[in-house]
């Protein structure tokens, strides 16, 4: 497996695409032809044009998938506003890959899952499928939060009993921070509302952590009572936004985050946290955001509606901190699994959630940086894409998850 990494902050799309390719053939070896292209933009840019600009070295053959990206960081440079783009190329006989596509995802997205596992062959060798999507089906308004495209049924899909065996990670794609509406790369065009599944196989293995950020405001576990869908109207039989209120001693978990441009972004202070285990490990919570408070005050949007009736959750706080720890114990602790077991990285692929960024966070620096100098110092191409959704797997399934931060990296 050979992998190169190009990227661009050009303002013209069609340039991006071009010079992201250029940089990225640049380092592959002559006698290599590119067999798949991961590629991803920021909304800042036209998604087709880009596309275009790529294709004008790629030719039609090369599947591109990928799509929105609300940042990204490479080997040199981390991009959390303005225009960026990136492309991974990767070349090499000693691994295959089957792609898989589904549209219109938004009427039903389990069955949207099912369409791609149902293109998906159970190879022998498979490695993991990574998955993509759009996030956002309406964007969001100064009036109302945004509306999205769950996570949880898509997977569930897409995970098929045949395909269960093979881990399965990705991201729901957001291009900026605004949650406007979002483009999907599907291998051989540009669409919207769309889901990419890509298997990968062969001589290689993969490795990955999760990265989190948040603290519990107490040890305190309280039981989903009244949930319909993305609403959460009450835990433990309280009205869900009153309790707030008196838990955090006022509405100011409430209020908009704000974003890199100053403009409100539609999450609150707060998250849940779903514990698999008995123990807050933070490798075994899913966790989930909440965009915001109805205007009638009587119920809380989720990001994700997978909660149901009678499930326990932990009330979280975000801590910057924590997160700039977590990030660098866990790569470093990764690496060195990695190491110990004659391993090489020839690709690690960092998905973050955008609210990472250290304007949205309030860290003091970005985290990214910390994960990507880890891994460009063990000498592995490195990408990182700011996500709506992570995706990774947690005691034999996959979740999406909301506020963390998912390494990827595959060896030989």
């Amino acid at each position: 497996m050979h992998v190169a990494i190009g990227n661009s902050t050009a303002v013209q799309a069609f340039q991006a695409g071009v010079q992201a390719v250029t940089s990225a053939l640049n380092d592959l070896p002559a006698q290599l032809t590119p067999r798949l292209a991961l590629a991803f933009c920021s909304g800042d840019l036209d998604a087709h044009e880009f596309y275009a600009g790529m294709r004008h070295l790629l030719g039609d053959w090369v599947p591109i998938v990928g799509g929105s990206a609300m940042g990204l960081c490479w080997a040199d440079q981390c991009v959390t506003q303005g225009p960026c783009a990136a492309v991974v190329i990767m070349a090499g006989d000693d691994w295959e890959w089957q792609l898989a596509t589904s549209q219109d995802i938004y009427r039903d997205p389990h069955l949207s899952g099912e369409v791609l596992a149902g293109q998906l062959p159970s190879l022998p060798d498979s490695r993991c499928l990574l998955l993509f999507f759009d996030s956002v089906r309406f964007a969001a308004t100064p009036q109302q939060p945004p509306i999205l495209i769950p996570a949880g049924p898509i997977i569930a899909g897409t995970h098929h009993p045949r395909l269960k065996h093979i881990p399965l990670f990705g991201a729901g794609l957001l291009g900026d921070g605004n949650f406007n509406l979002t483009w999907q790369f599907c291998g051989d065009g540009v669409s919207r509302h769309s889901a990419s599944a890509l298997q990968l196989a062969g001589q290689f293995q993969l490795a990955s952590c999760i990265m989190h950020g948040c603290v519990p405001l107490s040890d305190r576990r309280y039981t989903v009572s009244d949930v319909f869908g993305p609403y959460l109207y009450k835990l433990d039989q309280q009205p869900i936004v009153p309790l707030f209120d008196q838990l955090t001693g006022g509405q100011h978990w409430r209020h908009l985050q704000h974003g890199p441009s100053g403009k409100p972004l539609p999450v609150t202070s707060l998250a849940l946290a779903r514990p698999l285990g008995t123990d807050p490990d933070e490798q075994q919570l899913v966790t989930r955001l909440m965009t915001g408070v109805l205007p009638d005050d009587t119920a809380v949007m989720l990001f994700e509606a997978d909660l149901s009736k009678g499930q326990q959750v932990m009330l979280m706080r975000r801590d910057p901190v924590l997160m700039m720890q977590s990030a660098h114990d866990n790569t470093e602790r990764l690496l060195t699994q990695i190491k110990d077991a004659g391993q090489q990285g020839k690709l690690a692929l960092y998905f973050d959630c955008g609210g990472r960024m250290s304007a949205i966070s309030g860290s003091d620096g970005e985290e990214v940086e910390i994960v990507r100098d880890l891994c460009t110092a063990a000498g592995i191409p490195f990408l990182a894409i700011y996500t709506g959704v992570e995706i990774a797997p947690l005691q034999g399934a996959s979740y999406g998850l909301d506020w963390s931060g998912v390494l990827v990296i595959l060896t030989q």
